[in-house]
């Protein structure tokens, strides 16, 4: 099936999966992210072709705006609680023919309010090196809009963007997750990152969890906020319960005397 993006951006032709976020002292859900998907069966179903394909023909901020409609309409359709986390890309913001007030005007119609929202930076992208990123990100915090830098450490300016956004929230790259609980520099890299984010009074959400031993080994960091397959994979009706699999280990230790 083969299907342009400028096709795609006319008909709206992208839908909302939706992967759960929680907290696994309370164990609860406190928010999920929204992950679009393009066509099914057609080669932009992937976001990562969908977003590159968009960027190559110069139609990046009209592929995001039509994003976030349908994912917070979704969202307030489904009624899910907690926190709605948005990805957006750094060079929209910075975009000047980007439209102003379209986000807010999303949540409103869709009857949210705007501390629901939290606005998810890549580190993956390139940032500048001046406050033109900070400036913009200043305006969404006056509607009360929460910042969440994704993917810290994926990128080269992750602490120095940190420092420069203070942001409320940041959210721990795959990389660093994976086989930590066997691979000491990654220990000593997630400690630090907790320990940062407890003196910046930022929450971290550790994210990309595919293991039990994963889990595991980041509960005994202290870790609070957890994304991942292991948790719940992205679903177009995602889970609105804390697994059973993962509350069994603290179920058993309850039970012993």
């Amino acid at each position: 099936m083969t299907i342009n993006i400028d096709d795609i951006i006319k008909t709206k032709a992208v839908s909302t999966v939706f992967q759960a976020i929680f907290n696994t002292q309370q164990q609860c859900i406190v928010g999920y992210e929204a992950l679009t998907r393009g066509p099914e069966g057609s080669e932009l179903h992937s976001p990562d072709m969908l977003f590159q394909h968009a960027m190559q023909m110069g139609l990046l901020s009209e592929l995001e705006i039509l994003c976030r409609d349908k994912a917070i309409k979704r969202f307030a359709e489904l009624k899910l609680t907690g926190k709605l986390f948005l990805n957006i890309s750094p060079l929209v913001l910075l975009n000047n023919n980007h439209p102003q007030g379209e986000t807010i005007k999303f949540v409103e119609q869709a009857g949210l309010n705007c501390q629901k929202i939290v606005i998810e930076l890549s580190e993956k992208y390139p940032f500048p090196n001046n406050h033109t990123l900070r400036d913009a990100l200043a305006r969404y915090r006056q509607f009360g809009f929460n910042v969440a830098i994704d993917d810290l450490g994926a990128g080269y300016s992750g602490l120095k963007l940190w420092s420069q956004l203070l942001p409320n929230i940041v959210k721990v790259d795959r990389y660093f997750v994976e086989n930590c609980y066997r691979d000491n520099f990654k220990q000593k890299f997630l400690k630090a990152i907790f320990d940062l984010a407890s003196a910046a009074e930022a929450e971290v959400v550790v994210e990309g969890i595919e293991c039990q031993q994963e889990f595991d080994y980041l509960q005994t960091l202290g870790m609070v906020y957890a994304q991942g397959f292991y948790l719940a994979k992205p679903a177009y009706q995602p889970i609105r319960q804390y697994p059973e699999h993962l509350m069994a280990p603290v179920l058993l230790q309850r039970q012993v005397p």
